[in-house]
């Protein structure tokens, strides 16, 4: 069974990743452990007092807190939960308590909500910001306006670069939700006929039931991630899917618009990003 770690700091804005990850587990079979970290208790520096210290029944109002929390989602989702686990601790780094806690209980996934204005807008100086960066584990970011519904398809933006190797993985999350793939590549198609043969040759190779491929012409007055936010305004994925790797120009370009933010971006579809 694949887990997910869904971290939580008991807020609204937390909400949201919950929230998918409910859903998520709903439609396929996933183990959800729900991560809470306090960094509210002030320990005196010059003290010999560590977090290690601490009454053991401080972690165990915290993880009452948690487990209430999460049960009222529950509850208001009209969805009862599966196998679950609830994991409270008192650490000062939230970032190196989730990518620790990710490692310790072997998670496939980390679940954050953002926290703001939306996937696009408030991605920099978040912890989610951080963990995309320094996790190896696939990180699923689940924006602020969020709202539960069955996942019924994937969007899957590609250079098509690493195709071979990055759709498989795709194709193998989608299928636990039984959702096609659809994957979106845009270029200038400046040499009609090499990229007729290319695109030909690629859907040949790849095309089925569950996978689909657009090709899509770039205006040069218009940036890679307006031409994606109108087809996911057009097409409503449940999800949107990439790979991230520093030297690949593409996804700069994509993820980097994204992060320097054109704040109408898309505020609803959760992203999955996987770390090459």
């Amino acid at each position: 069974m694949k887990k997910i770690l869904v971290t939580t700091d008991l807020s609204y804005n937390s909400k949201p990743a919950v929230r998918f990850a409910i859903q998520l587990a709903s439609q396929a079979e996933y183990e959800l452990t729900f991560l809470f970290v306090n960094t509210s208790i002030i320990i005196d520096p010059f003290s010999a007092v560590t977090f290690v210290g601490l009454p053991e029944s401080d972690t165990k109002i915290q993880e009452q807190s948690l487990i209430k929390f999460i049960h009222t989602l529950y509850r208001k989702a009209r969805k009862q939960p599966g196998k679950v686990n609830y994991i409270a601790e008192n650490k000062l780094d939230v970032n190196e308590a989730i990518l620790d806690c990710a490692k310790r209980i072997k998670a496939n996934y980390i679940c954050m909500s953002t926290r703001g204005g939306g996937l696009a807008n408030k991605l920099l100086g978040s912890h989610t910001n951080k963990i995309l960066h320094d996790s190896t584990v696939p990180v699923l970011v689940v924006p602020k306006y969020y709202r539960m519904k069955k996942l019924n398809s994937v969007l899957y933006p590609s250079d098509i670069e690493n195709i071979s190797t990055e759709l498989p993985v795709i194709k193998k999350f989608a299928a636990a939700f039984d959702a096609p793939v659809t994957v979106y590549h845009y270029d200038y198609f400046t040499d009609e006929d090499e990229i007729n043969k290319k695109t030909n040759k690629i859907e040949n190779k790849f095309k089925s039931e569950k996978v689909s491929f657009q090709f899509k012409k770039l205006n040069p007055d218009v940036s890679l991630l307006r031409h994606l936010q109108l087809d996911i305004i057009k097409t409503k994925p449940s999800i949107i899917a990439m790979f991230a790797k520093e030297n690949r120009t593409w996804f700069e370009q994509l993820f980097q618009s994204l992060k320097t933010s054109e704040k109408g971006f898309d505020t609803k579809t959760p992203m999955l990003v996987f770390r090459k």
